[in-house]
């Protein structure tokens, strides 16, 4: 319940901070979605089959179509760059910090930032470390609610209290900034 609360927060901070672009996008798609509709409708009694295939793809276009948007839109309207600064182990007291940098890359102040740290267990082989950042070994979610102004950077840190994880780790930072 706790993921489905998280999702929902996630979500509605996205659809909180749409803009223009946002809207006309999300629009188009929902345009695109009926419009294919209506096509398999009208196809329906020459080909049924190839109704059904439309249909198909329509339903696909409504369920995959919402996150390639947004990875498209996020890419081009809010760009911007994550850096690993600092990643020590601390001996004395089985902490971990992690200090990373968001740098704005987009044509727009960011007035908001969610990052997602990830701690990961490191591994050469590619299978594995897919697997690693599926079951990452610490996540944590900081918030950075500084304006961040057109190529500036914004630095942070993060302490993993009670790490035991003795091996190398790879750090993985996502943010979402608005």
């Amino acid at each position: 319940m706790a993921k489905l609360d998280a999702f929902k927060a996630s979500l509605l901070n996205y659809v909180h901070h749409f803009s223009m672009y946002d809207y006309i996008a999300y629009a188009w798609l929902i345009l695109i979605f009926f419009v294919t509709i209506l096509l398999a409708i009208m196809v329906a009694k020459k080909s049924p089959t190839f109704s059904i295939l439309i249909l198909i793809i329509a339903l696909g276009l409504l369920f995959i179509g919402p996150f390639v948007l947004k990875h498209y839109l996020d890419q081009y309207l809010r760009p911007l760059k994550n850096s690993t600064i600092l990643v020590k182990k601390l001996n004395f007291s089985n902490s971990l910090i992690v200090a990373g940098s968001v740098t704005n890359m987009s044509k727009n102040s960011f007035s908001t930032c969610k990052v997602n740290i990830s701690v990961l267990k490191s591994s050469p082989n590619s299978i594995k470390y897919f697997i690693n950042q599926l079951k990452p070994l610490r996540k944590q979610t900081i918030s950075i609610d500084k304006i961040i102004d057109v190529n500036s950077t914004e630095e942070f840190r993060v302490v993993f209290d009670k790490y035991s994880y003795a091996k190398d780790v790879n750090i993985s930072i996502n943010s979402e900034c608005y």
